[in-house]
């Protein structure tokens, strides 16, 4: 359901305390900054993430919204900034034991835009599932097959799919995996980076569908990372969009697309193709 509120900096929780208050945000990003040489990548981005929320990290290739999901997952170190996940405070730098990384991928985790590049192509769909599984939940060998034929079903895909290799799979069935992995942890957060932007359109249309079944049968929230406003639309409750490293509006997605406050987010909308719409012909210079 679309948020309404004026407010752009701080979301309406889906929930409340007893005594009213709002529950704490699973993900908080203050000044969040990241640097490559001279070059500014992110720079002063904040927000908030509630729980069992769908915000959507907007904005053309080169914004820095990628960089702000890698650093989300500690795959990039930031320069400046804080970040809380699940009420801990995550360090920007430092080594980490075995044990403190587990327990951060239970916390957070991300689907890739290319899930044939992100997927071992030497494993089977059964091997990367199990192996998710295996490192986080201790369990006999018949209990984690029968799990993994729970995850893989619960993203539309069947036992029969279980001994098939990425090349095997088309690139629909291939982010269905990716996701199969990522839930397989129980994160609290998904952060999905493009997840959609590489398949058809019928295609993109089956995984939204099936990332808001998720979301309404989990305790899970989603950091939407993307260029298309048309996708952001149909998934995310809060939209935060950006330009040139820095966070531009933030708001309920809704009114981000009804009544844009910036001629940045305003530009964006206007690239969306409306109804009747038909690529020209490029022609080639004689």
């Amino acid at each position: 359901m679309v948020n309404d509120r004026k407010d752009l900096t701080v979301p309406a929780p889906r929930e409340a305390t007893e005594k009213g208050t709002p529950t704490p945000p699973v993900l908080e990003a203050v000044g969040l900054r990241k640097t490559y040489g001279d070059a500014v990548a992110v720079d002063d981005v904040s927000f908030t993430l509630a729980a069992g929320e769908c915000l959507a990290v907007v904005g053309e290739s080169g914004s820095g919204k990628t960089t702000v999901a890698r650093m989300l997952l500690g795959l990039e170190n930031r320069d400046a900034g804080e970040l809380t996940v699940c009420g801990r405070p995550r360090p920007a730098r430092g080594r980490l034991s075995s044990r403190e990384r587990r327990r951060r991928a239970r916390e957070i985790q991300i689907v890739f835009q290319d899930p044939y590049s992100s997927l071992d192509r030497l494993q089977s769909v059964g091997d990367v599932v199990e192996t998710a599984l295996a490192l986080h939940f201790p369990m006999e060998a018949a209990e984690r097959r029968r799990r993994v034929v729970e995850l893989l079903d619960s993203v539309g895909l069947a036992e029969r799919h279980l001994p098939m290799r990425p090349a095997q799979l088309s690139g629909g069935q291939r982010q269905r995996v990716a996701l199969a992995r990522a839930l397989a942890v129980e994160p609290r957060v998904l952060v999905l980076d493009e997840a959609v932007a590489a398949l058809d359109v019928s295609i993109q249309a089956q995984i939204l569908n099936l990332l808001a079944d998720i979301r309404e049968q989990r305790d899970i929230s989603y950091v939407f990372i993307s260029h298309d406003l048309a996708v952001v639309h149909q998934i995310s409750d809060r939209a935060l969009v950006m330009c040139g490293g820095r966070v531009v509006e933030q708001g309920p997605t809704g009114r981000l697309l009804t009544d844009p406050g910036e001629e940045y987010t305003r530009q964006l909308r206007a690239a969306v193709p409306g109804p009747g719409w038909r690529p020209s012909r490029r022609t080639r210079p004689a």
